[in-house]
Formats: C-alpha cells, structure tokens, sequence
C-alpha cells in the first residue's frame, strides 16, 4: 500500500450518518419548541403534530394542488441541475415552501376560527428556516448554500 488508509471511509460514513441524525432530530425539536413557545405566547389552541391542519375545503384542494406542483417543480430542479449544481432542488424547494406558506398564512387570516392563528404560521416558518441553516452550518460546515 502506498501509505494511503484505506479503513478511514467507513468511519466518515458513519459520522454523516449520526449528524443526519443529529441534524433531522433536532429539526423536530426545534419545531416544537418553536410551535410551542408561539402557541403559548398567542394563547391559541395546540394543533395536531402530524396532521395536515386545513381550514376550510377549498384549503385542502388548493394545498394539494400545490403540493402536486412543487414536488413537479423539484423535479424539474433537479433534472434540470443534474450535473451543474446540487443546489438547484434546494432552491426550488425553499421557493414552494414560501409559496405554500403564504397561502397558509392567507387562508388562515381570511377564514381560521382564531383570528391569530395565521401568526403561529407567520412566525414559526421564518424561525424554522433561520434554525434549519444554523444547525444545518454546524452540523455540516463544508456544506455551502450559497
């Protein structure tokens, strides 16, 4: 051998794999924290974690249709990025996301029964997105979004 260790690459492996980890469980924690924290501040109702909260139907359709579309548009990223950036389906998801969220925020203003249920909404995705780049930068400092 030519002094090169060949026994290193598993346990780089094995290191990405616990800040995947590390990274996507401290993503829930956040978020419920965050939820949480906004839910008590506003004094409204705690929503179901796992459920997709709609207020009306014509929420459920439009959200679904849009959710049809973004997973196409991250498709195109991709397809489009192969080979030339990585980045690409990240931007296209973080464009849908805001996409998604502002009608969120719309629908939630216009027809919620709580008149501040759009600002847990409002508040938390901005605040999610900020912690997702810090844990993400410090979990993954040679990855850069920019």
């Amino acid at each position: 051998m030519s002094g090169t260790d060949y026994h290193t690459a598993p346990a780089i492996q094995d290191d990405l794999g616990v800040k995947l980890i590390l990274f996507i469980g401290g993503m829930f924690v956040i978020l419920f924290l965050v939820n949480l924290f906004l839910r008590k501040v506003l004094g409204i109702e705690k929503r179901h974690f796992l459920k997709a909260n709609y207020v009306n139907d014509r929420h459920k359709k439009v959200e679904f249709r849009l959710n049809l579309v973004s997973a196409a548009g991250v498709a195109a990223a991709a397809f489009y990025g192969y080979g030339k950036s990585g980045l690409y389906p990240l931007y296209a998801v973080a464009i849908f996301a805001l996409i998604g969220i502002f009608y969120r925020i719309y629908m939630e203003k216009k027809y919620a029964e709580n008149p501040r249920e759009y600002l847990v909404t409002l508040f938390e995705f901005p605040l999610v997105v900020l912690f997702t780049l810090s844990l993400g930068s410090f979990l993954f400092p040679d990855f850069s979004i920019f």
